[in-house]
C-alpha cells in the first residue's frame, strides 16, 4: 500500500504533509507568544507564567468578555485521562457570551483552541476550576502557547524551532528550553540556548522525538527585568509503527 493517501504526490514530503497526503502524519504548528517573561522560567504562551499540567481529566468551562461573541463556536482539540486524543466544538452562549458554558467533552490537557467563527471582540477563555488551560486574545481566534500533550499510540517530530524577540540585546538576553514530562512524571530539560539577538533559528537534520503520552513545552527566562518573546515550532504528529511506542 502506497504510504500516500492519493494518487498526485507533489514531490515535496514538507507539502504532502502540510496538505494531508501522507497517511497518518499531521502537521503541527505551535505557536508561543508571552510578552512579560521575567526573571523566572514561564511558559511562552499569553497568559504568562507556567502552564498548569494536569493529571486527571474533567470537564472544561468556556467564556468570552465579550457578550457581542455569542453563539461563536471555538474548538478545542487535547487529550483524555488515557492521552487518547479528543476534541469538541462548544458554542459560546447565544444570548451573552460572558456566560461560561460547559463542555460535555472531559480533558486532561488542552493543545489548542480555534475560533471557528468570524472574529473574537473579546478574550476566550477556557478554565477547569481555577486553572486557565486555553486562552485567546481578541482579535487573534487561536491560542498563543507553545506546550502539547502527544496522544497515545503518536509520536511527535520537531523539525523547526524560530525564536523571536525584539528586546534582546548584548546587555539584556534570554534563555529558553524544552521541558518534557511523561505519564509518570519523570521531567527532563534540555537543549538550554541564550540569545542577545532578535532571531534565532534551529533546523534540526534529524527531528526531535517526543513519545506518546508525553507533554512538552518551551520556556523562556530574562537575565533582566522583562523581555517579550514569540515561538515558532513547526511538528509532525506521526502515528507510531505496530508494536512500538
Amino acid at each position: 500500500m502506497s504510504e500516500y493517501t492519493n494518487l498526485n504526490p507533489s514531490g515535496n514530503t514538507g507539502f504532502d504533509i502540510a496538505r494531508l497526503n501522507i497517511a497518518e502524519a499531521t502537521p503541527v504548528n505551535l505557536f508561543g507568544y508571552n510578552p512579560v517573561v521575567g526573571t523566572d522560567y514561564e511558559t511562552l504562551w499569553n497568559v504568562g507564567g507556567k502552564y498548569p499540567i494536569n493529571a486527571t481529566e474533567g470537564t472544561l468551562s468556556v467564556v468570552s468578555s465579550a457578550a457581542g461573541d455569542s453563539s461563536k463556536r471555538v474548538l478545542i482539540q487535547g487529550v483524555d485521562g488515557e492521552f487518547k486524543a479528543v476534541s469538541q466544538v462548544v458554542t459560546l452562549d447565544a444570548t451573552d457570551a460572558t456566560t461560561p458554558v460547559v463542555s460535555t467533552v472531559e480533558f486532561m490537557r488542552v493543545n489548542q483552541i480555534i475560533l471557528l467563527d468570524g472574529e473574537n471582540a473579546g478574550n476566550i477563555t477556557v478554565t477547569r476550576g481555577a486553572s486557565t488551560l486555553g486562552y485567546i486574545a481578541i482579535g487573534e481566534g487561536i491560542s498563543q502557547a507553545c506546550q502539547y500533550t502527544v496522544p497515545e499510540g503518536y509520536s511527535l517530530y520537531i523539525f523547526r524551532i524560530n525564536v523571536n524577540s525584539a528586546t534582546a540585546n548584548p546587555n539584556k538576553f534570554i534563555r529558553f528550553r524544552n521541558v518534557t514530562q511523561n505519564k509518570d512524571g519523570r521531567v527532563i530539560r534540555i537543549a538550554r540556548a541564550t540569545s542577545a539577538t532578535s532571531e534565532v533559528t534551529y533546523d534540526r537534520q534529524i527531528p526531535f522525538r517526543i513519545d506518546e503520552c508525553t507533554y512538552f513545552e518551551f520556556e523562556a527566562q530574562s537575565s533582566s527585568s522583562d523581555n517579550e518573546v514569540a515561538i515558532f515550532v513547526e511538528c509532525v504528529l506521526l502515528k507510531n509503527p505496530w508494536g512500538r511506542d
